[in-house]
């Protein structure tokens, strides 16, 4: 199944019938339809767009969750992250999967309490309904981690080492609008600590090392111009969150400015 906004999402290659699903923007809200369009499964798997995963991820996942019926949600062995440095090309990632294919880890694990959102898989039944929040849209930052928490309340995570992902982290222009990402990077946080999700040790951790970045590096330097869109959200948001307006949805109010990167 492949969430989509609209036609211009669309890999080249043509999908299997029946795989395609056009929803409306946002990552969480894309999840939650795909969940709607298979109530049946017994296992669900979300994968980035910009993820490669490696042959026998799925085979591995599935041994481990039947020799582990305590852990009701896993992650992978992530080779290398675009995400966190610059973008991994598609043939790098590949050669990535193979090398790692000679060294196999035999179902080694341990105990996690995160799920990276751009791999990981997890038991509908054991989870008892629970949804990715709609109330995240766009970039629905930090719904992995949102979902990682509520998903601990009804057994273990785990990241699974023969469970193998190269994400590549692609920036291409029309995905990153900065001074939105800077308003979701305060005010999601702070939401999810504000609805009992995140502890507020987590939210203050997952916030006040990005908004000093953001300070930092706006001041001088190639990445200068938009970090201080980046900075200009965060304190949008700030203002938000000391008036107690806990609203994640006012990044749509945000104009958007062209991509910097």
């Amino acid at each position: 199944m492949v969430s989509v906004p609209d036609a211009s999402s669309l890999p080249d290659r043509p999908l299997p019938s029946g795989t395609l699903l056009v929803h409306d923007r946002g990552l969480a809200a894309q999840r939650n339809a795909g969940l709607d369009a298979v109530p049946e499964a017994t296992h669900v798997f979300c994968f980035d767009d910009d993820a490669v995963v490696r042959e026998d991820f799925l085979e591995q996942a599935m041994t481990f969750f039947d020799r582990h019926p305590e852990v009701v949600a896993l992650t992978g062995r992530v080779l290398l992250d675009g995400a966190a440095s610059e973008a991994v090309p598609r043939a790098e990632a590949e050669r990535a999967l193979a090398r790692s294919m000679s060294d196999p880890l035999e179902q080694q694990w341990v105990v996690s309490r995160e799920l990276y959102g751009c791999n990981f898989a997890f038991r509908p039944v054991a989870l008892h309904g629970e949804r990715f929040d709609g109330r995240l849209p766009l970039y629905s930052w930090l719904e992995d981690h949102d979902f990682a928490r509520r998903a601990m309340r009804h057994g273990s995570l785990a990241k699974v080492m023969d469970c193998v992902v190269v994400h590549r982290g692609v920036k291409s222009g029309g995905r990153m609008a900065h001074e939105r990402l800077g308003y979701s990077q305060v005010m999601n946080p702070a939401y999810l600590h504000h609805v009992g999700s995140f502890p507020f040790g987590l939210a203050v951790r997952e916030t006040w090392p990005r908004v000093a970045k953001n300070l930092a590096r706006s001041l001088v330097g190639r990445e200068a111009t938009w970090r201080r869109e980046r900075l200009r959200g965060n304190l949008r948001a700030g203002g938000d969150v000391l008036r107690r307006r806990f609203t994640p949805e006012r990044i749509l109010e945000i104009p958007v400015l062209a991509d910097r990167d």
